[in-house]
């Protein structure tokens, strides 16, 4: 259940001609002029107070950028940064997490690609790890259940971090990452998304 259908964009300019890029074939991949629905270029259609329609990303191994709808995108990350088997409320607040990071470099689109192409995050770990066709029924579930959510700090949507542990990632910083296995250990105590969300991330609100 990969829920991959169709929603990665090959971005041609308008009246212009070129080939389709063979390794898109098997991804069921829309190949769509620029005057078509997505965004264009490496502005995004995002605010603060609403998701981007699609995020660039770039396929590091691949060397190209793939334009992929925002919401495939996060399914297509959360299983491969959260255990799909862990419990929902875990789930729940990874989705809102990795959401939350993708969100935040979207609106940004600052890096560039060693060609010159821009983008908005990688697809491994420099970035978050997005595989396409990995997304599971109960990621699935996690994303859909919180897509309406969105976490502000100050009015801003925020880097929200995140590692295995406190103590795995050198960068850490308490009040702006959250470790992944602690997640997953207190919604088995019973905390909700929303109280796993506050505990790690300092002085944010949680809106619909």
């Amino acid at each position: 259940n990969s829920n991959y259908g169709g929603s990665v964009y090959q971005d041609f300019a308008p009246g212009a001609k070129g080939n389709l890029k063979a390794g898109l074939k098997n991804q069921n991949a829309s190949h769509r002029f620029l005057s078509s629905a997505p965004p264009t270029g490496c502005k995004t259609d995002g605010t603060y107070g609403k998701p981007p329609t699609t995020i660039l990303v770039y396929r590091r191994s691949l060397n190209r950028v793939d334009r992929v709808e925002f919401k495939t995108y996060v399914k297509n990350v959360l299983p491969n940064e959260w255990r799909s088997h862990w419990p929902r409320e875990s789930l729940r607040a990874g989705a809102i997490a990795v959401k939350q990071f993708g969100w935040y470099w979207a609106l940004r689109s600052a890096s560039k690609t060693p060609s010159g192409q821009c983008y908005d995050v990688a697809d491994d770990t420099a970035s978050q790890m997005y595989k396409p066709g990995s997304a599971t029924a109960a990621t699935n579930a996690a994303v859909d259940a919180t897509w309406g959510i969105r976490m502000t700090r100050d009015g801003k949507i925020f880097k929200a971090q995140y590692c295995s542990t406190t103590t795995a990632c050198r960068h850490w910083v308490t009040g702006d990452w959250m470790s992944q296995n602690g997640s997953r250990d207190k919604a088995e105590a019973g905390w909700s998304y929303s109280r796993i969300l506050t505990y790690y991330y300092k002085g944010i609100v949680l809106q619909s």
